[in-house]
This record gives C-alpha cells, sequence and structure tokens, in this order.
C-alpha cells in the first residue's frame, strides 16, 4: 500500500493485513511453508539452518533461481531470437554464477572482475556482455583479449580507447552503443537510468558515434544499447524507450546503409518486496509487473521494426531476489522512552536487537528498502507486538527504517532471545553491497541445492581476511 493510504490505518489493521499476509505467503508461495511452528524455505527448516553457521548468513535457493530463468526464458518464447544476459552484479558468488551458466543462459558484467569471475567460472567469452561508465584501458584490453560478445560503449572518449587497443593488438571488439532514450520511471531515483542520468550517450549523439564506428578497422558494430532502470513496476517506461531505440535504429539503417545484428534492452524487471493489494505506482517495493509484461512491450516495439533481429536482455533483480533469505538472530532488547526538548515523554519504544545491520543488508545504498521480517522459529503464531527492529552497528541509524507501521514490524508476543528471524526476497544486490564497516565480516552463504540438501557455498570472513591487506 502507499505511504498516504499506512497513515491512514490503524496499527491493528496493518496488523490483520500482515498476519493475513503471512498466512498466504505460507499456504501459496512456491518457496515456503509452516511445519512445527518453524518457517521452512525450499522443505528446509530455516531454524536448523540459522543453528549450523553463525549468523548472519544468506541462504539461496537453487530451484528458485532456475524457476525464474524459466519464467524469463518463456516470457520471450514469443521472439526466440533473443539471448539473455544475467546481470552478475546483482549476486556474483561463484556457485550461483555456475548456477545461472547451467541454465543456458549468460552473463553481463560491470567491472572486470566480474568479467573475470565469470569466465572463472566456464563463461566464454562470447557469452560476457561488458557494461559500466569507467572501463579503464586495461579492462578494455582484458576484454578484447577474450572476445567477449559485447562492450557496450558508454562515451565517445571510451571508443577511442577501444579504437586505440584494436589498432595496436589487430583485434576486433564487438561494440553497441548505449543511448540515453531520456525516459522516467517511477522507482527510485537512484535507480532511474534512462533519464537524466551518467550512462550512456545523447540520443542525437548515437549517429554521430555511429559513423565513428563504421570507420574503425577493428571495431565491430552490433547494435543499440539502453538500460531503463531498475525494479521499474510499469510496463510503459520500456515500452516508450524501446520504441524511441527502434525509431532511432530504423532510421540509422537507412542513413547509414547497414543492418544492425541486435538490439539490447537491458534488465529492470521488478520484484515484489511487499505483498497485497499496494499501487505499485506509489510504490515500487510492490513489484507491478512480471517478465510477461516486460517481454510483451519490447517484443511488440521491436516488431514494429524487424522480427529477424537479436534481442538482448539483461536481468539481475528477477534471477535472485527471491532466491535469497537472510537468517539472523534475536540477540538482545531493550525499552527506551523517547522525550521531547523540554523533558515530556513523548513515546516508549520497544527495540528488539538482532546480528545483521545495513553494512549486511541494505540493497546496494539505500537504506530504506523493505523486507518482510518473520520470526522462522516462530512462525505460525499471531505477530501482534510492535517493535524497532535494530543491527548491531555504532550509528543511530543503523535500524530497519521502513517496517510495517512506519518504522515498527511485528512479531509473535514471546519471541525470545536466540529466534531465528528471516529477511524474505533478499537475494539481490545485498551480497555485492556488504561492508566490513566496524569490523564485522561479510557474511557467509548457503545453498538448498536441487536435491534439498544445505551446503556452504562462501564462507563466512575471519580475522584474517580483515587483517589480511593492512601493511603493518
Amino acid at each position: 500500500m502507499s505511504s498516504t493510504e499506512t497513515a491512514k490505518k490503524t496499527r491493528s489493521e496493518l496488523g490483520k493485513i500482515f498476519n493475513e499476509t503471512k498466512t498466504n505467503i505460507l499456504q501459496k508461495d512456491r518457496r515456503f511453508t509452516s511445519k512445527n511452528n518453524h518457517l521452512h524455505f525450499e522443505g528446509v527448516d530455516l531454524t536448523e539452518v540459522g543453528k549450523k553457521y553463525p549468523t548472519p548468513f544468506y541462504v539461496y535457493s537453487e530451484k528458485e533461481i532456475i524457476r525464474n530463468i524459466d519464467e524469463i526464458k518463456d516470457a520471450f518464447k514469443s521472439h526466440p531470437n533473443t539471448k539473455i544476459f544475467y546481470a552478475s552484479k546483482a549476486c556474483s558468488v561463484m556457485k550461483v554464477l555456475r548456477i545461472v551458466k547451467e541454465s543456458g543462459i549468460c552473463a553481463e558484467a560491470n567491472s572486470i572482475y566480474e568479467v573475470k569471475k565469470c569466465l572463472e567460472i566456464g563463461f566464454s567469452g562470447n557469452q560476457i556482455v561488458f557494461n559500466g561508465v569507467v572501463k579503464k584501458k586495461e579492462d578494455l584490453e582484458y576484454a578484447i583479449k577474450n572476445d567477449l560478445y559485447l562492450i557496450n560503449v558508454d562515451s565517445f572518449f571510451e571508443l577511442e580507447l577501444i579504437e586505440e587497443i584494436t589498432n595496436r593488438l589487430k583485434k576486433v571488439a564487438n561494440v553497441c552503443v548505449r543511448i540515453e532514450p531520456n525516459v522516467s520511471s517511477p522507482t527510485h531515483p537512484g535507480l532511474i537510468t534512462a533519464y537524466h542520468a551518467k550512462s550512456g550517450i545523447d540520443l542525437q549523439d548515437a549517429e554521430k558515434m555511429c559513423k565513428k564506428i563504421l570507420k574503425m578497422e577493428y571495431v565491430h558494430l552490433k547494435g543499440l544499447h539502453m538500460h531503463v532502470g531498475d525494479q521499474v513496476p510499469t510496463a510503459e517506461p520500456f515500452e516508450l524507450a524501446t520504441a524511441i531505440m527502434v525509431k532511432e535504429a530504423a532510421r540509422l539503417e537507412k542513413v547509414l546503409g547497414i543492418k544492425f545484428e541486435l538490439i539490447n534492452v537491458g534488465g529492470g524487471i521488478p520484484v515484489p518486496y511487499k505483498y497485497g493489494n499496494g499501487d505499485a505506482l506509489e510504490d515500487y517495493l510492490y513489484g507491478g509487473i512480471d517478465s510477461y509484461d516486460f517481454a510483451n512491450v519490447i517484443i511488440k516495439e521491436v516488431h514494429k521494426w524487424r522480427k529477424d533481429i537479436e534481442i538482448c536482455i539483461e536481468p539481475g533483480r528477477k534471477v535472485v531476489s527471491s532466491a535469497g533469505v537472510l537468517l539472523t538472530t534475536l540477540s538482545c532488547e531493550k525499552t527506551k522512552t523517547n522525550y521531547d526538548e523540554n523533558n515530556n515523554v513523548q513515546d516508549i519504544v520497544n527495540w528488539k536487537f538482532v546480528d545483521v545491520g545495513y553494512s549486511i543488508l541494505s540493497d546496494s545504498l539505500h537504506f530504506d528498502w523493505y523486507f518482510n521480517l518473520f520470526n522462522a522459529s516462530n512462525i505460525d503464531t499471531e505477530y501482534n507486538d510492535w517493535f524497532k527492529v535494530a543491527g548491531p552497528l555504532c550509528d543511530g541509524g543503523d535500524y530497519f527504517h521502513q517496517g510495517v507501521d512506519g518504522e515498527f514490524y511485528p512479531l509473535p508476543k514471546d519471541t525470545k532471545f536466540g529466534d531465528v528471524l528471516a529477511f524474505i526476497d533478499a537475494g539481490a544486490y545485498v551480497i555485492e553491497s556488504q561492508t566490513v564497516y566496524n569490523n564485522r565480516p561479510r557474511t557467509a552463504v548457503a545453498l538448498i541445492n536441487k536435491e534439498g540438501q544445505v551446503e556452504l557455498i562462501r564462507r563466512e570472513d575471519n580475522y584474517a581476511d580483515l587483517v589480511g591487506y593492512d601493511i603493518y
């Protein structure tokens, strides 16, 4: 629901909605069930897993990653000439990359180390797209030497580097020209990438860049590229941006006497973090559209131009978000009284402290992201006590700001120390955003594999890791 609607509802009403949502998830969601009052993820007891390794740590579902990829494949089945490149920045844990590779799709990288990780796990160069606004000369040289499928050129400066490298190596680089279609979208301001953005070149400069490329001996122009943004809750921005890019591509083909091999529309398929009847246009955390909505408008606009061209897409969040759960332990509690400047009591706040803070659970740099929070050790009980939930970091802002009622979360009244709590839909961008602030280690990652077994796919940092980079 929107913030306006939330303000109109009483805490009792909000609690009822939350409990109904929880029940609905347990009864209908393909990932979650309840057994013996414990939350199960893909049939695995999360409380038992939460006692097996030191919390906090992430648990991924191999089945859910594959299901999400299969959904995207199915959404584009009416255009068989579609190539899917998983945005590895969403989660580049090596075993996750291997699952993605074995699913039969390709990979997108936004740094040279992401390129190297993809190569190391077994992707060939022609299965990798290289993005980014800052690609250093050595990065581009490495990419060109490894015959990447595409380098999405982000600036004239970058193009000059590519020309210099290819001429020196006498080796071809396949490129797309990243344009800005000047289309906004109702998502988080930091996630908009096609409107007043730092990425790409002006649409009006596309012809100039293409002409330059066509004169280059070892730079091969394959098409145009764009990216509207992330967690975009409606199909309209994708439709409009694709229409703009298609129109420009058709014009360039005619003016330059060429035929593009592909068109790359990026990613941005949203996922629900909030469930229910909320308005996604007012609150993008409700998701809004699915892979089919995304595919339908893109295919419709591309087919107005050409049905034979390859469509490239770069989904990230959609692949792994619903596949990840963060487990944390309830570690402390306290009651605090808030006073005004005249020492009058304003309110009394009950706090629950967990062993995870924003250094571990923060969607990129967005501290105000929402994640559903469940007591995995007490899932069936009515959630009717309200708390602010905070982490262990020294900052006063290290608590989960966007709860169910303002900054408050409901939990069972008998929630106790040692209970394992679970933040769901926590598979995208959070592992990549972890820091060692306060010298707290980055987390381990576990996987529930296709056979239903739990395996460790990344260990927690240890003390040697934390001091290993220092010279003293």
